[in-house]
């Protein structure tokens, strides 16, 4: 059983790495890099989940932060880790294992938003860390797929995804319950099921 185990791992481990976006040109010479950037994190339903969860997610940890800037530091530092996995990507090219830190970003996200509804704060606190630490492999997802310009489309991937973060926090700051983490994991676990 333990073999098994061991082979079904190395074998998610040593699958190559998918597209997360059907649809795109993936024309490194595609006119328009800012509109493709734009499109991608609209477009990858995973990416979508995950930086809508994590503005959610980033609301309800700062809502009880005297702080005010609590909420716009953790948005640049996702951004930032996004950026950072961009480039990275970019450089790099497909690696194994980015698809399924992906997926996990999703879960970590969700239990992060059903956590700030218990009296965890450091647990919380952790989740939201590593959530942010995690946007590093949505963005090195976008860096391999990135078409045109790498400026261009790292710009209109930017626009996107503080659009999406902002919608997030704007969901959350209207529907406050800890059953929005529950609706990421599912929404999470559809994808993976998807695939």
């Amino acid at each position: 059983m333990k073999l098994v185990r061991l082979l079904t791992l190395t074998s998610v481990f040593a699958a190559p790495a998918a597209f997360a976006h059907v649809g795109h040109m993936h024309d490194h010479g595609s006119s328009n890099a800012f509109f493709e950037g734009f499109i991608h994190p609209l477009t990858g339903l995973d990416h979508l989940v995950m930086l809508l969860g994590l503005g959610m997610l980033i609301s309800h940890f700062t809502a009880s932060k005297s702080s005010s800037l609590a909420k716009p530091t953790l948005f640049i530092a996702a951004l930032v880790s996004l950026t950072v996995g961009l480039a990275a990507g970019s450089l790099f090219g497909a690696i194994s294992g980015v698809e399924l830190m992906i997926a996990a970003s999703i879960f970590v996200v969700a239990l992060g938003i059903w956590n700030t509804f218990s009296a965890r704060e450091s647990l919380t606190q952790g989740l939201v860390i590593a959530s942010v630490g995690l946007v590093f492999f949505h963005g090195f997802a976008h860096g391999v797929e990135a078409t045109g310009g790498l400026v261009g489309f790292g710009a209109g991937m930017l626009a996107a995804a503080f659009g999406i973060l902002f919608t997030g926090e704007r969901i959350a700051y209207f529907l406050s319950t800890k059953w929005l983490g529950a609706g990421i994991a599912v929404s999470g676990a559809a994808l993976m099921m998807a695939s």
